[in-house]
């Protein structure tokens, strides 16, 4: 039986497909963690990341792939180039590939679809494919905001 070194106010269920507690069991397991310890540990850094409800929120792409994808390159793009921040094309790659995606599909599956719905555009140089990500775009629900700026209700 696992540890009960917590003081549990409430218990969740929920369904979830059995390779992937496979897997979460694994991941725990090589952590020395049950999976009740790694699922809580995993619920709190989801609240420490997105628990500000009344801060400004990032505007992602619905599908998570692609919303991962668009961090990764917010976080690479280097400093602006004529007012505009970009990343190569080769390192966007680089970054953005896993064992779903190979390297020579990102192109058609992540950078395209983001350049489709505006997070990003491509640009040819003289010596380069350039990847321009322009600057975050946040919400307070309603409208687009500042990063810095609270809600007004």
């Amino acid at each position: 039986m696992g540890r009960m070194d917590h003081d549990p106010s409430s218990r969740v269920s929920f369904g979830c497909p059995d390779d992937l507690l496979e897997t979460l069991d694994e991941i725990a397991d090589r952590e020395d963690m049950n999976r009740s310890e790694k699922l809580r540990e995993l619920v709190q850094k989801e609240v420490e990341a997105k628990g500000d409800l009344d801060a400004p929120q990032p505007v992602l792409p619905d599908d998570e792939r692609l919303a991962e994808a668009y961090r990764i390159l917010h976080e690479r793009a280097s400093a602006p180039h004529k007012d505009k921040r970009r990343v190569k094309l080769e390192m966007a790659k680089n970054k953005l590939y896993d064992n779903t995606t190979p390297k020579s599909a990102v192109p058609d599956e992540i950078i395209k679809p983001l350049e489709s719905e505006g997070y990003v555009s491509v640009w040819a140089g003289n010596q380069h494919v350039w990847v321009i990500v322009p600057p975050m775009r946040y919400t307070d629900g309603e409208d687009t905001v500042e990063p810095g700026e609270k809600a007004v209700a």
